[in-house]
């Protein structure tokens, strides 16, 4: 197979980096990091003010990635907290000085493609996921913990705890008090308060760290990417806070830049809480980066990884589901006739497999909204959605899914529809074929009795999509919901469906 090189570059909020990477082998041929950016104090994403220094590293990137003969390079960019419009300002300001393209990333996907790479590259994930494993991943603005059981992806939290944030409330406190790691540590404590009762506590339990490269650096032997690190560091956090003592400290002044420096006190307060909830058997760190999951993933096109990531997908859609009391039986009716719908009808509504993956996604969550209220749950499903993005899916998928799930029972996708009405041209009529098929095979089971057990679909000539149902029981409640519910994909689609009865 002919080798090729491919570059990836990356921007975070203090730091951007290249890598350059053969393939298929992925032997990292080139790694380098910028100098420290200035983490913004309102928002921690300050790349506007580091525009400057942003485009002078990746002028001198573009020059490494022509002397290496690299003709393919991926620019990825973290959103962190950016909002929608200064993200459009920033990668048109970057375009124009780059000529690069920056495609951004949110969190929930760059925490995906990391957590891909953790599981199918490092060689002794199902040893440690044996039992169970939790994931603790350190950010700027946010840290993810993950819940991992058998070796399965099960759950994930997103907890205002990124290092950035803590210290610049800890510079604030500095001001008012002349000894805040107390208040620092009762605020962690009440940002881990609403999950701690969900935490499971068993003896043969793992903690895993991730994006901590000051201990990766202490504890991980070299051409490794886990170690193990000694549970009692964490013990009594606010004596051993002064860690910079030579007998004690977890780093090398030498080795460990200031931008590490200022966020391991945070950081190390996070993992001390996790860990004490947690009550792990062991701990350990990997140095598996997002870095790695980017070029792993992504910029390779990684088949193993997709899966990964849709496999977690899935699994977040199935706990938010079940945390919301979804109908399991109807939900599954829903999924397996919905995308059988999908599938025949390719030539008509012409989508790829990724929209068929977020038609999949909301038939698993379009009920959710009857946690909060029967009458006009579908609203209520909507922004429940919208509140609680799903790992591994961009902002875009998670608001399609969102607005499927509002329109596939009574309203419908109109310019009358303000929600509607004011989403992004270019997933409109994506919502609209998504929910014309979902609302279709939620009405054929109305009655939440699954009377239906097979279904044939069949274009005729005259226009109109004859849906030959098998049924277990009569179709009455079924029949009346099809005829209101079916007027949206006439409407959509140009063709008529018709409801036929065929009694086992």
């Amino acid at each position: 197979m002919t080798k090729s090189l491919t570059a990836v570059i990356y921007l975070e909020p203090d730091q951007v980096s290249l890598r350059i990477i053969e393939q298929p082998s992925l032997k990292v041929i080139n790694n380098v990091q910028s100098g420290a950016l200035m983490v913004g104090t309102k928002r921690i994403a300050n790349y506007a003010e580091n525009m400057a220094a942003i485009v002078n590293n990746i002028e001198g990137f573009k020059q490494l990635v022509k002397d290496y003969q690299v003709k393919k390079v991926s620019f990825y960019g973290a959103l962190e907290d950016l909002d929608e419009i200064t993200a459009q300002y920033v990668a048109d300001q970057l375009e124009v000085r780059t000529g690069l393209k920056v495609h951004w990333l949110n969190n929930n996907q760059l925490m995906a493609q990391s957590m891909s790479c953790v599981v199918t590259h490092l060689k002794e994930f199902n040893k440690l996921s044996k039992h169970c494993l939790y994931l603790v991943s350190l950010g700027l603005d946010t840290m993810t913990l993950a819940f991992f059981h058998h070796g399965n992806f099960e759950t994930l939290w997103e907890l205002d705890l990124g290092g950035a944030q803590i210290s610049h409330l800890v510079d604030r406190l500095r001001q008012t008090t002349t000894n805040p790691q107390e208040i620092i540590q009762d605020y962690i404590s009440s940002k881990f308060g609403y999950i701690a009762p969900e935490l499971i506590q068993k003896k043969k339990t793992t903690l895993l760290i991730q994006n901590a490269p000051t201990l990766a650096k202490r504890y991980i032997p070299k051409g490794d990417h886990l170690g193990e690190v000694p549970a009692h560091i964490f013990d009594n956090p606010i004596d051993q806070i002064d860690l910079l003592a030579p007998a004690e400290r977890l780093w090398d002044e030498f080795t460990v830049g200031d931008r590490q420096r200022r966020l391991l006190v945070p950081n190390y307060l996070v993992i001390a809480r996790a860990e004490e909830l947690i009550n792990p058997t062991n701990v350990y760190i990997t140095d598996i980066s997002v870095m790695d999951g980017l070029t792993n993933g992504i910029a390779v096109q990684n088949d193993q990884s997709r899966q990964q990531i849709q496999t977690m997908i899935r699994t977040s859609a199935d706990d938010l589901a079940q945390r919301y009391g979804v109908d399991g039986a109807h939900q599954r009716f829903v999924t397996k006739f919905a995308l059988q719908f999908f599938d025949q009808l390719r030539p008509i509504h012409r989508l790829g497999n990724h929209e068929r993956l977020l038609l999949e996604i909301a038939c698993k969550v379009d009920d959710i909204g009857n946690f909060i209220n029967q009458r006009g749950h579908y609203r209520h499903s909507a922004y429940i959605l919208r509140a609680n993005p799903m790992i591994g899916l961009s902002d875009e998928d998670n608001r399609i899914i969102a607005e499927v799930a509002r329109y596939h029972s009574a309203e419908s996708p109109t310019a009358l529809q303000p929600h509607y009405r004011h989403l992004d041209d270019d997933i409109q009529l994506t919502i609209a074929k998504l929910a014309a098929i979902l609302r279709v095979v939620d009405s054929l089971d109305d009655s939440r009795q699954q009377k239906i057990k097979s279904i044939n679909l069949k274009l005729t000539n005259d226009g109109r999509l004859k849906i030959r149902a098998s049924a277990t029981d009569d179709l009455v409640l079924e029949k009346w919901s099809f005829s209101s519910k079916a007027s949206l994909f006439n409407d959509v689609y140009g063709i008529k469906p018709v409801l036929v009865e065929r009694s086992n």
